[in-house]
């Protein structure tokens, strides 16, 4: 006969920040409707990761605007996306702006 054990404190809380990621993703596509470049989310490990490709700065300052990323600081390019870290209903989330960088660039050039 096999003995089941209760799952521990840690199991617990991990699959407790997974539900509230879970939740969050869920929560930001249904706001996403009405915001440019449709989002790709996923959740995993407690948190939310949202894949975006903004046709204009304007388009990522909107972004980066309803997640509440508040400062440039939060913010690191890979050179060809830029990743945005904040806090989103509780859970950690990471936007990424893919060709975020080269919109930059084009704007330094024009200016």
């Amino acid at each position: 006969m096999t003995m089941l054990t209760a799952p521990s404190p840690a199991a617990l809380a991990l699959a407790a920040r997974c539900r509230r990621a879970k939740t969050a993703a869920d929560a930001i596509i249904a706001t996403a409707a009405e915001m440019p470049a449709a989002p790709q989310a996923s959740a995993a490990g407690g948190e939310v990761t949202l894949v975006v490709h903004p046709a204009s700065l304007a388009d990522w300052d909107q972004w980066t605007r309803m997640l509440g990323v508040r400062h440039v600081r939060d913010m690191k390019s890979t050179g060809s996306a830029m990743v945005a870290r904040c806090w989103y209903a509780g859970v950690r989330t990471k936007l990424v702006g893919v060709g975020v960088p080269a919109l930059l660039a084009e704007a330094v050039r024009n200016a």
